[in-house]
């Protein structure tokens, strides 16, 4: 099983805040399948980490599941760019 990992700059603290809304909001809807894929038994379906970097923040994401990694990286698009008003 390999690791997918993304890491994700993190602009501001209003990003910090969509970020946090987001991951919450991702983990809600997908609880339910992240118990049932088979990499659950042997690994947790995420784990975040931050990690300082200069003047910023990396939020570090490691999935078990490249549906869920792609899921979770489009979705993030999509809000990102939603709270800035289609730019991005």
């Amino acid at each position: 099983m390999s690791d997918i990992v993304i890491k994700l700059p993190i602009e501001s603290d209003r990003e910090a805040d969509l970020f946090s809304n987001y991951l919450n909001s991702f983990m809600h809807r997908r609880g339910e399948v992240a118990d049932d894929l088979p990499e659950a038994e042997d690994a947790p379906y995420l784990i975040v980490h931050s990690d300082p970097c200069g003047d910023r923040e990396v939020k570090v994401l490691t999935f078990q599941n490249l549906g869920a990694a792609r899921a979770f990286s489009a979705g993030w698009r999509r809000a990102r760019d939603a709270s800035n008003g289609g730019l991005a």
